[in-house]
């Protein structure tokens, strides 16, 4: 079975995914992985359905409860590398289908690989000499947050010299410089009783996986109100969209003027110039931010995540065919639905 699954995550490194994804239907297992570029179909083998038992196995799930959703982790050597997985699993009254996350099966990237803007490589810098304040890094789901914090936090610990705790759902990017804290729901370890833990350990700065519910956000703009630096995530298609969920979750407009320092919205594109992919950044901060939480508009000056795609689009960074798929007001006239990319 390890051989297998070793050969899964050889192809999951080819095609540069993440997720490796498994549906059984009448004992029939179909495997697929999803990469930049979308779905792609994995060849079967004989033994998939093995396969599968094995790593439920490995997962630690609760194997005679399997009607519930389940997830679990574990890890494996892997070509001289310990590798890290989240194994999640749902069953309906047709199909199982579960997937498997490879948390640590990608390069080191620092601040100057995430942006192709020399601006906002140095706001992202500036970023790390604050001491207090709350940073929301946003974007859909896999649109490389992990990834953006985690290179901000590493310039943190390391050039920094300052106390870094996480608190995450799961720990996605394993590293020796700063202390990560994994959430257990069984064990009663929520955000909101991992922030009260970790803040007993004296940190400089806190980084929280995601706010995702009114009792997470309100403990972690506590924390920065405390003289904390704090990051955290949250899934919005801009970064306007944050400062309108966070009123949602009780948040008053004058604590985010007197505490939330900046918003920063992302999409990961296929680059058109070079291998591999690009982040594309909307970063909402001073005074077009305090715009927006005031008065609930946008500054002349400000470039929102649709404008930057654009941009990238003209300038021939990202395909326009990719493009697309993120602008909602995509003018056919300028970018015909039939033109190459």
């Amino acid at each position: 079975m390890k051989e297998r699954l070793e050969k899964l995550i050889r192809e999951a490194q080819k095609h540069s995914a993440t997720d490796i994804h498994f549906t059984i239907r009448n004992q029939q297992v179909k495997i697929a992985m999803r990469s930049i570029r979308g779905f792609i179909d994995i060849e079967g083998a004989d033994y998939d359905l093995a396969l599968f038992n094995f790593i439920k196995y490995q997962a630690n799930l609760d194997l005679g409860n399997l009607s519930i959703p389940q997830s679990g982790n574990f890890e494996m050597m892997f070509n001289g590398k310990r590798l890290y997985f989240r194994f999640s699993m749902l069953t309906t009254l047709q199909v199982q289908t579960a997937v498997l996350r490879l948390l640590n099966n990608h390069e080191v990237i620092t601040i100057d690989d995430l942006s192709i803007r020399k601006e906002q490589t140095r706001t992202f810098y500036n970023w790390t000499h604050l001491r207090s304040g709350m940073i929301l890094v946003t974007g859909p789901t896999g649109s490389g947050k992990t990834t953006t914090l985690n290179a901000i936090l590493e310039e943190i610990a390391l050039n920094k010299q300052l106390k870094v705790i996480t608190l995450e759902d799961p720990i996605e990017i394993v590293s020796p410089n700063y202390l990560q804290l994994q959430i257990n729901e069984r064990l009663n370890l929520t955000y909101e009783e991992g922030i009260k833990q970790l803040l007993r350990h004296d940190p400089d700065v806190v980084m929280i996986g995601e706010i995702r519910d009114s009792e997470t956000a309100k403990m972690a703009f506590r924390c920065a109100l405390s003289g904390h630096l704090v990051f955290s995530t949250m899934h919005c298609k801009c970064a306007s969209e944050a400062i309108k969920r966070l009123c949602e979750f009780g948040l008053e407009k004058h604590e985010l003027l007197d505490t939330l320092s900046a918003i920063t919205n992302q999409r990961l594109f296929v680059s058109k110039k070079r291998k591999g992919r690009i982040c594309l950044y909307e970063i909402l901060e001073k005074q077009p931010l305090r715009r927006w939480i005031e008065e609930d508009q946008p500054s002349c000056e400000h470039v929102d995540i649709f404008k930057e795609i654009k941009r990238a689009a003209e300038e021939g960074i990202i395909y326009k065919k990719d493009a697309k798929a993120d602008l909602y007001d995509f003018d056919e006239s300028v970018y015909p639905v039939s033109q190459p990319a």
